[in-house]
């Protein structure tokens, strides 16, 4: 077990207040003190405490990464850009998972302002978190999510522009009855992806009909409830095609359409939002609306780095909102719709 600064202390005949400039190379202690104060931490194991050298120095070398979940792959590939990126800058960065859970989302942020991180990027939008990171001063990106009433700037996807190209593009093979699995409407992706998918309905005189649409929770079980309610419509008005707007739910629905033996594209063409490892393996490939998760986790950290150096050429409370553009990916789910 490491000693602590006191046996350190007591060993070398120094006090504890000595020992600790003498380990922090302080000019205010001799060489031969510092010499000394060194030899015996080393033999006896001390490693500084770095959480309170953080809060001496105003500098932990610490962020902290708040997402909802890990099962998105989105998020997965944020958070291994943010760690490179981050690792590549000398922080080492703190992961913390939510699950979706409000109390746990303040609870992190109660968690991370303990630490004295110096930054932090948060994907949530609960109200209590955003205010206590405001009054926290910590930096923070919100990434993802944009909270009503943000705590710093916010790094979005082009999510209404996505979702429209992905719904012209269906459109573009003749279909009409084109169904949508979206996320919760109190998600920046969720309503803005709808949105999307209605516009570009409303562009084409395709009339919007509620009963194609299904939107549910971020989780797989949301995307096997989708398939179940919409195969459940009389033969004539079941959707030809499916935007499914979210991972979570693309994981669910995916294995309920083969269960169903609904085959894809031939019975139903299939366009999912986020690429994934299981959409390019998938078989048939499936057609996706790439995101560019990882421009969006590295946009961030470079946000995030320029605000706690002071380099931002903002000021405190001028918050910017970036938008990354998403990319359709045709591979081969989609077919042109059946006369």
């Amino acid at each position: 077990m490491d000693a602590d600064l006191r046996r350190v202390a007591e060993a070398s005949g120094v006090s504890v207040s000595t020992a600790s400039r003498a380990l922090s190379g302080s000019g205010r202690v001799s060489e031969a003190t510092r010499a000394k104060v060194r030899r015996v931490a080393d033999e006896l194991g001390y490693r500084p405490n770095a959480l309170a050298r953080g809060l001496r120095t105003s500098r932990s070398r610490l962020i902290g990464l708040v997402v909802t979940n890990l099962v998105n792959a989105s998020l997965h590939v944020i958070a291994e850009v943010v760690h490179h990126r981050l690792k590549a800058a000398g922080y080492h960065l703190v992961l913390c998972v939510t699950g979706g859970d409000a109390d746990e989302e303040r609870a992190y942020v109660e968690t991370l302002r303990d630490h004295n991180v110096d930054g932090i990027i948060v994907v949530g939008s609960d109200a209590a978190a955003v205010e206590r990171l405001r009054h926290t001063g910590i930096p923070v990106v919100h990434l993802a999510r944009r909270p009503r009433h943000p705590a710093g700037d916010c790094v979005l996807g082009a999510e209404l522009e996505g979702a429209r190209e992905a719904t012209r593009h269906l459109l573009g093979l003749s279909h009409r009855r084109i169904g949508v699995v979206a996320g919760p409407a109190a998600v920046t992706s969720g309503h803005e992806r709808l949105a999307g998918y209605r516009l570009a309905l409303d562009e084409a005189g395709v009339a919007y009909r509620e009963d194609l649409v299904f939107s549910g929770p971020l989780e797989p079980a949301a995307g096997a409830e989708a398939v179940r309610r919409l195969l459940a419509l009389p033969a004539r008005r079941r959707p030809t095609a499916l935007l499914v707007t979210n991972h979570e739910s693309a994981f669910g629905l995916l294995p309920a359409l083969r269960e169903r033996k609904v085959r894809i594209p031939d019975d139903l063409s299939v366009l999912c939002y986020e690429d994934a490892d299981l959409l390019r393996w998938w078989d048939p490939a499936i057609t996706v609306m790439d995101n560019n998760a990882a421009r969006m986790g590295d946009l961030a950290v470079n946000i995030l780095l320029d605000r706690i150096a002071g380099t931002s050429g903002g000021e405190p409370g001028a918050w910017t909102e970036y938008r990354v553009g998403a990319q359709l990916v045709v591979r081969q789910s989609c077919l042109v719709a059946k006369p």
